[in-house]
This record gives C-alpha cells, sequence and structure tokens, in this order.
C-alpha cells in the first residue's frame, strides 16, 4: 500500500481519506492504470502523444489529458516517479502552426481566452493534486531538515530571483512574475520530489530514459522542420527558418546537446547499450543540423568527454564503444575530404557566420550597465537590454535576455542575485568531489553542465523548462553522491536504495 510517512498528518480525517484512496487504488480497473503509469509503457506512450500533438495543433486535449493523468498520479499512485514524464516531455507538443512565432497566428495562440482558460485548469488541478498529496500523504523526507546539498542555496537563489529590480524606478509586476516562476522551475521538482519519491534506486535510469525520449521527439520536430516546413532548401539549410512551435534553432540545439548524456549513460548501463550509443551520435547530429554554435561547442566539448571516458571504463560494451568511435573518426575525416563543398553548401550559413559575436559582446557591455544603474538588486528581467534596441523576435514570453548565465544575474538581480549564484555553483563543486564517483552522478553533473555551459552563451536556464530538468538532475546527482558515500562507508547498507515492489494482487 502507499505508505503514510512518520511525518503524515495526524488528524483523522486525513488519514481516513489516504486510506480510502488505497482501498480505491486496490480495485482492478484502477490498478491496471496504477500498472501502467509505474511501468515501462508510459514514457514512450507520452513521447507519442507528445510528437503527435506537436504536428497536428491538439493542445488543448493534450493538456487535459496532461492533467487527468497528473491528478491520477498524485491520489492513487504508489510513487510520484511517473509524474516526471510530463515534467521533461509536456512542453514540446507546442505545435508550429501555434507557436508565437507562426506566420499564419501573429496574435498569439496561447493568449486567447479558451487556451488561457484550459491553462489554468491544468495548472490548478495540478497543484491542488499535489499539494493535496503532500498533505494527505505526508512527505518521505522533510527537506527544509535535512542536510541536502541545496538546501540553502535554493534558499538564496530564491530570494534573489524573487528580488530582481527591487527599488528600481522601472520596476514591473511582470518582473516579480518571471522571477517566482525562475525560481520555481529551479528547485520545485527538486524539492517536491525530493520529498515525495519513496526510493532513490532507479531515479537516474528512469530520467535518461526520458530525456531519451525526448531526444527522439525533438529529433523527429526538427527533421519536420527541415523536409516539412521547408527550412531545408535549394540544397542549404536556412537556420533563421529551422523552427518548432517551443523554439527556435538554438533552442533545438540546445535541448539536444543537453540530453545527448542520456543515451550514452543507458549505452554504459543497459544490456543493448550500443544501441543507445548509436543513438547518441545520431541526436548529436541533430545538433549540427540546427547549426547552434554555442551548442555545438558546448554538446561537443561534453561528448568528447563522455567518449573518453566510455572508452577507458570496464564495461561489456567497450570494444564495440572504441571500435565505433574509430569508425565514426574515420567517416567523418573522409566525408570531410570527399564532399568539402557539399557540407559548405548545406551549412553555409553556419560558415557565412563564423565566429561572428552576433552582439553578444554588445549586450554583455549593456549588461554590465544595468548592474551599475541598480547595484543591489538589478534593474529586473524586463528593463531593456539598452535603450531603443531589442532582438525583434516575435516572442509573448519572455523579455530579451542578455544570453550569459552570470550577465543576467548580474543585471536583472544585482550583486545579491550575483552571490546567490555564486554560492549556488560552490555547492555543485562540492557534489563533484569524490575519488570514485558513481556513473549515475557523473551523467547527471554531465546533463546539468550541458544545460549551465549552454546558459554562458544562451538563455536556456531562464527558459522554464530546461530550468525544470536542471532541477530533477540536482535531485539526482545529490542522491548518486549519497549512493556513493553508503558504498564508501557501509557496502552493506543499501536498504534506502531497494526499488519499489510492484504492486501485486489486492495491494500495492
Amino acid at each position: 500500500m502507499i505508505e503514510i510517512s512518520a511525518e503524515s498528518p495526524r488528524k483523522t480525517g486525513r488519514r481516513t481519506l489516504a486510506r480510502a484512496l488505497q482501498k480505491a487504488a486496490q480495485k482492478p480497473a484502477l490498478r491496471r492504470i496504477v500498472l501502467f503509469f509505474e511501468g515501462p509503457f508510459w514514457p514512450a506512450a507520452y513521447a507519442f502523444l507528445t510528437l503527435i500533438c506537436s504536428l497536428t495543433g491538439g493542445e488543448i486535449p493534450f493538456y487535459i489529458f496532461t492533467g487527468a493523468a497528473l491528478a491520477f498520479i498524485a491520489l492513487f499512485s504508489p510513487d510520484t516517479k511517473p509524474a516526471l514524464v510530463p515534467a521533461l516531455l509536456a512542453v514540446y507538443s507546442t505545435s508550429f502552426m501555434h507557436s508565437p512565432r507562426a506566420e499564419e497566428d501573429p496574435s498569439g495562440y496561447f493568449g486567447e481566452p479558451h487556451v488561457l482558460a484550459v491553462l489554468g485548469a491544468f495548472a490548478a488541478v495540478v497543484l491542488a493534486a499535489y499539494a493535496f498529496r503532500l498533505v494527505v500523504f505526508g512527505a518521505e523526507r522533510n527537506f527544509f531538515r535535512s542536510d541536502g546539498n541545496f538546501r540553502w542555496s535554493a534558499l538564496f537563489l530564491t530570494v534573489a530571483l524573487l528580488l530582481n529590480g527591487a527599488f528600481f524606478a522601472d520596476y514591473t509586476v511582470f518582473d516579480l512574475l518571471l522571477g517566482a516562476a525562475v525560481a520555481l522551475s529551479l528547485f520545485g521538482l527538486y524539492i517536491f520530489f525530493f520529498s515525495t519519491l519513496r526510493t532513490r534506486a532507479g531515479l537516474t535510469e528512469y530520467l535518461a530514459v526520458n530525456l531519451v525520449f525526448a531526444c527522439g521527439v525533438i529529433f523527429a520536430q526538427l527533421l519536420w522542420a527541415l523536409f516539412v516546413e521547408g527550412a531545408y532548401s535549394g540544397g542549404t539549410i536556412d537556420k533563421d527558418l529551422v523552427l518548432v512551435g517551443w523554439g527556435m534553432s538554438n533552442n533545438i540545439g540546445g535541448m539536444l546537446a543537453m540530453f545527448c548524456p542520456a543515451c550514452f549513460y543507458l549505452a554504459a548501463v543497459r544490456r543493448r547499450g550500443c544501441i543507445f550509443y548509436v543513438l547518441g551520435f545520431l541526436f548529436f547530429g541533430g545538433v549540427c543540423l540546427t547549426q547552434s554554435r554555442s551548442s555545438m561547442l558546448v554538446g561537443g566539448a561534453i561528448l568528447l568527454c563522455i567518449l573518453v571516458y566510455l572508452s577507458v571504463k570496464p564495461s561489456p560494451h567497450r570494444l564495440f564503444f572504441r571500435i565505433f568511435n574509430l569508425a565514426a573518426l574515420f567517416v567523418a575525416l573522409l566525408a570531410s575530404v570527399l564532399f568539402r563543398e557539399r557540407i559548405r553548401e548545406i551549412f553555409a550559413v553556419l560558415f557565412e557566420r563564423g565566429f561572428d559575436d552576433s552582439d553578444r559582446f554588445f549586450i554583455w557591455k549593456s549588461g554590465v550597465k544595468n548592474f551599475l544603474r541598480a547595484p543591489l538588486f538589478g534593474v529586473g528581467f524586463y528593463e531593456p537590454i539598452a535603450p531603443d534596441w531589442s532582438y525583434d523576435i516575435v516572442n509573448f514570453v519572455f523579455p530579451d535576455m542578455y544570453h550569459n548565465l552570470f550577465v543576467q544575474m548580474l543585471a536583472s538581480c544585482g550583486a545579491a542575485g550575483a552571490a546567490a549564484l555564486a554560492f549556488h555553483l560552490f555547492e555543485l563543486l562540492r557534489l563533484c568531489a569524490g575519488k570514485k564517483p558513481a556513473t549515475e552522478k557523473l551523467f547527471s553533473l554531465a546533463v546539468i553542465a550541458a544545460i549551465l555551459g549552454t546558459s554562458l552563451l544562451d538563455n536556456h536556464i531562464f527558459h522554464i523548462f530546461p530550468a525544470m530538468v536542471y532541477s530533477v538532475f540536482l535531485l539526482s546527482a545529490e542522491w548518486s553522491r549519497a549512493e556513493e558515500k553508503r558504498g564508501a562507508d557501509d557496502p552493506k547498507e543499501k536498504k534506502d536504495l531497494v526499488p519499489s515492489p510492484v504492486p501485486t494482487e489486492g495491494k500495492f
């Protein structure tokens, strides 16, 4: 059964309600649904629905289904782990036809009253369901009383983000709203799943599986943009036309670069790891097709580190990894010689722009100037980067940003934000310590490094959904570190790492 933890509310009414839900979940019909959400087909099915929605414009039924699924998981599932699937995949359901940048719908589909009503109801249902889960069934662990790595930095960064632009002359309520959204996305899932996941075992692998499905969805959308929407035409890729519903070329490349490590982690731990290894190269090829220079640079550096690590780490597939690496290098060199002109034609935009800074140095200088206007709490997220200057990108969701994590925090949140960020990164560096780091921790840190690295030249971590990925991988890295310590202190101490029991007849 769903265990009511020692910290569950003592009131009889709450206990009675929790037991009633446990009893209802034992009924055959509900139990089959619970088993589906707990099983291996749930991530695959949700990824498939996400892709179909992104190609057909079915956002409203998709959100209704997602809200119902999340509410069911909160009320009846023995663990909240299945709720990670929508958290990692839902955003990619946004269709091209309903994108804020879609030419045929410049007014903004997501600004229409009926869509806002559905989104509001969706948010209310999900928040209510998971607040209910915490209150009625109680927390498995108390985040605020734990000795977790990120408790204090989460507090300091949240306060700094909420105070962005405080006391600045042009402060608006939108600064507060965006600061709250970024803070919630950075640490909300971390705190919730820290508190509600029943066990630590299998979390990293479960996250990796979901990221591989996310890569598959994004890669399919990229191919659609290239060959159906016309981004590839006349023998070349027009980078400015590489668009999907939820983002542009840099967003697509950034997500693939962040998620690629998942393929190589599964290559290291799964019996059919060779398949995932090849997929990792395929998805990195997708990064190159976006011609996102920052994603190629950061993703390529992390990919190289991973390839070296897997080539020396003992594993049943190590020989295959080595042979495939050499074969891939040989094919790349041969193609660069035989098809040099064709490659230059396909990636003409990349070669034309070369090392052009795309106004980044101007943007960063403007960020420093804005910091000097309000040194303590910054000028806020919505203060223009510079007078009479803008990216001129159609986007009603986010303001213009500084394309650098540190400059963004310095300009928008001032010295308070920069100090909070520095403290958080210091805690993250402490987490990296260890003589024999577990593969799980290294993989989690690779995803975190990709998010932070790409955010040095772009805005990814401030775009809510990448921050949500960052949030859950902070938890994965922290728990992997805890497993390392257990193994070092007492190899027999594995009680907290035992997977949740599979539901059997009549009980969970």
